[in-house]
């Protein structure tokens, strides 16, 4: 997910999760994929009758695919991230079934040419210092096409994460060394660079507590 330039130890192993997934993330992801269900449903607009074009930036071995393409009507649905070995688990599942494509690229030096209906990560943009999460947010519009629709997940740091990351740290069990959790007024000033806020709240079910945005982006007034 990350340029591998910062010091070993002070990034996330991210084969070592994929090869490890917490338990804990098993019943978390039931919820959050639950809602990001619901802001599709709710706010992701298609220009063809096929379905949605989707876009999933982090999304190495995604646990929402499924369960999205399951649910939602969906004509295009790509995943970018730079973890080699997530997206060989994720071509595993799928072999060349379409309308899966997996792209290896960073969402900080992106060049992806796609324009999709809807772009969304979960868990990303905290993984990086505060210019690089601004490079993050904006590169997630250069996906998107004018109209199109923007969801973001990150963790904020109220109480509760506090208190329970702490915990996870005494116990040693912490896996996200470059974990920066942000307040939502860093994310938004970023999003409304390029477009409207829509929907925002607080996911406090996971305890770890993430926010969520969901935008739209500036267009010409045409869909």
């Amino acid at each position: 997910m990350l340029r591998q330039r910062r010091a070993a130890g002070s990034v996330t192993d991210w084969d070592q999760y994929y090869k490890n997934v917490p338990i804990t993330a098993t019943v978390t992801r039931k919820y959050t994929t639950a809602v990001l269900l619901s802001m599709i449903r709710q706010y992701g607009v298609p220009v063809e009758a096929s379905g949605l074009s989707i876009v999933e930036i982090g999304g190495a071995n995604s646990c929402f695919v499924d369960a999205i393409m399951a649910g939602i009507r969906t004509r295009l649905y790509d995943v970018i991230d730079t973890n080699e070995f997530g997206l060989g688990l994720l071509a595993g599942r799928f072999r060349d079934a379409r309308p899966v494509r997996l792209f290896r690229q960073s969402v900080l030096d992106l060049s992806y040419d796609g324009k999709a209906d809807l772009v969304f990560s979960v868990g990303l943009v905290e993984h990086f210092t505060p210019a690089e999460t601004r490079m993050a947010i904006l590169a997630h519009f250069d996906a998107l096409r004018p109209g199109g629709t923007l969801i973001l997940t990150f963790p904020t740091p109220t109480l509760l994460y506090r208190v329970t990351r702490r915990l996870i740290e005494m116990c040693g069990m912490w896996k996200f060394p470059d974990e920066r959790p942000l307040l939502p007024g860093e994310v938004l000033a970023s999003v409304r660079e390029r477009g409207e806020i829509l929907y925002r709240k607080t996911l406090w079910p996971q305890i770890l507590t993430q926010h969520l945005i969901v935008a739209r982006k500036f267009g010409d007034g045409t869909l």
